[in-house]
């Protein structure tokens, strides 16, 4: 499997993972009752799909190994607060960026409904935003490789703060 194959697969599976594919479900049952051919499964439909994307692979070998996934550490979610967990972006006042374009990214990335997205706390140059602790691993997901207002965006947990004693 060439370099360009094996990063169009990658990119298939981290949408397949990441993003909210319902309409493409549906498309898919669509065209297989279109077809009314009983052997049309939605395999042969996703099959068909890949060798379109892909391309020849017949002289190239693999196994169920290549596409493990890679490991990850479960993030560790040290700030949350009455079932909102406290994320990290690098992006804030000074890249222009609106509570509105972080709630439609998170919205569109994630498929979460933006109406459950918390308090948004925008700095100079990052923002916290409070995400409900069930939605919070996918979230931080989704927001791999992701680019707003021409910037790397990357969201991280946040760190819980430490008490300051005073003696």
């Amino acid at each position: 499997m060439n370099h360009h194959q094996k990063r169009k697969l990658d990119r298939i599976i981290e949408i397949s993972a990441t993003e909210d594919l319902s309409e493409y479900g549906e498309l898919l049952n669509a065209m297989k009752k279109g077809l009314g051919v009983p052997f049309f499964g939605t395999r042969r439909l996703a099959a068909a799909m890949l060798k379109e994307i892909i391309g020849d692979i017949s002289q190239i070998e693999f196994s169920k190994n290549d596409f493990k996934p890679k490991q990850k550490t479960a993030p560790v979610f040290e700030d949350v607060n009455d079932g909102k967990v406290k994320m990290f972006l690098n992006l804030g006042k000074n890249h222009r960026v609106m509570p509105g374009d972080i709630i439609k990214e998170i919205v569109r990335r994630s498929g979460i409904d933006g109406k459950a997205i918390g308090k948004i706390d925008i700095h100079t140059s990052y923002t916290f935003i409070e995400i409900p602790e069930q939605y919070a691993e996918i979230v931080l997901l989704s927001f791999d490789n992701v680019r707003m207002r021409g910037v790397n965006a990357v969201m991280e947990p946040a760190k819980k703060k430490k008490d300051i004693k005073c003696d």
